[in-house]
């Protein structure tokens, strides 16, 4: 078992988690709250949060054939794509099973980056060098923190770096010295600031400051995945299990209602015979899940009479619905008519019984992203 490694911010989210709450995720410590996870939550909705997202796993694909590298590897064709701007995709193994979920963005003609929740390394790697593709995911070493919030844009702009930046698009800046990159490729409509691991530290303290009028906050992961949850995003890993051969059949993107991240003119992808052969005959389908209860069930059966219709995936409180929620992976029985669906709540040392709650099916998202981010 590899030794878990700090995150280039981890001096400064230490001085903040007076609880010393630390869990892993890709083999990082990560803060899991600094004190209150529910109120970073909220405050990502009413204010801006900091959080460190330096655990995302980053991989360079370089050399004349990347382009068509990427065009084989992921269900969106990179190959359309302008320098400095980005697609979200998937990639599959033969049977169309879901590997991995993440944002592909392009650099220069034969230089792109994979950034994803989950590492999938030798994957990608056996598939680079099968079109002479250089792949390097050493550029993981660097820091990165997001900024969520409607006044995300607004500290941006004191701290001296421009705010204008479309959803999706990314750039590079000469900040005071210090060179880092500014995306905007998150799911809850805020920014990403990218440094070397060296500048970390400044690159925190500079936000930190410019953010002090807008009452700035340090996010931990717990935060940020309710904040996940409440938009319905589900990640590897954490809520379902990727396919980890090349020829498992589950999970399939429709099961989890991530067709949208395929390109249906794109031909050339890795998976797809499969799945247009498969599609239309997948039965579950990804939702959410509103508890008549405070109280979560995570990785829960969700019945319907005495029948199982389903799982839930992450479940948490949501402080902005004042319920229990989760994302659930439903077949199609949960839509009919009849008895309502239920799942068996967790026991504790205060309930040591066994108890159900009713839960309403609704689409996703829960909620939208925070309010659009201030002028």
């Amino acid at each position: 078992m590899s030794a878990l490694r700090p995150t280039p911010f981890h001096l400064r989210t230490a001085e903040r988690n007076a609880r010393n709450a630390w869990v892993e995720r890709n083999g990082f410590t990560l803060a899991r709250d600094y004190g209150d996870a529910e109120a970073e939550a909220l405050a990502a909705r009413f204010s801006v949060v900091m959080a460190d997202i330096s655990w995302r796993w980053r991989v360079m694909l370089e050399g004349t054939g990347a382009p068509d590298a990427v065009a084989r590897l992921f269900t969106k064709d990179a190959r359309r794509l302008p320098a400095g701007s980005a697609v979200k995709a998937l990639w599959l193994n033969d049977a169309a099973a879901v590997r991995g979920a993440g944002l592909l963005a392009r650099l220069g003609d034969a230089r792109f980056l994979l950034a994803a929740a989950a590492p999938d390394r030798d994957w990608i790697f056996d598939a680079a060098a099968r079109f002479d593709v250089r792949a390097d995911d050493s550029i993981s070493a660097q820091g990165g923190v997001a900024l969520i919030g409607p006044f995300a844009g607004q500290v941006l702009r004191v701290a001296g770096l421009d705010p204008a930046l479309e959803p999706l698009a990314f750039r590079t800046d000469d900040w005071r010295g210090l060179s880092v990159t500014l995306s905007r490729w998150g799911e809850h409509g805020g920014y990403e600031v990218w440094c070397e691991a060296e500048d970390a530290p400044i690159v925190w303290d500079r936000l930190f400051k410019a953010g002090a009028a807008s009452g700035i906050r340090t996010a931990g992961l717990a935060a940020m995945d309710l904040l996940d949850l409440e938009r319905g995003v589900a990640r590897p890993g954490r809520d379902y299990r990727p396919a980890s051969d090349g020829h498992g059949a589950v999970p399939h993107p429709a099961s989890l209602s991530l067709e949208r991240l395929i390109d249906e003119t794109h031909l050339d992808f890795n998976g797809r015979a499969a799945w247009l052969a498969t599609r239309a005959k997948v039965g579950t389908s990804l939702k959410g899940l509103v508890f008549d209860s405070e109280i979560p069930a995570p990785h829960s059966a969700v019945m319907k009479g005495g029948r199982v219709v389903g799982r839930t995936f992450s479940s948490v409180y949501s402080p902005a619905l004042r319920r229990a929620i989760a994302l659930a992976q439903l077949d199609e029985r949960a839509h009919a008519p009849g008895p309502s669906l239920f799942v068996t709540l967790p026991m504790d040392a205060e309930a040591p019984f066994e108890r159900h709650a009713n839960v309403h099916v609704q689409d996703l998202p829960f909620l939208p992203n925070p309010d659009p981010i201030l002028p």
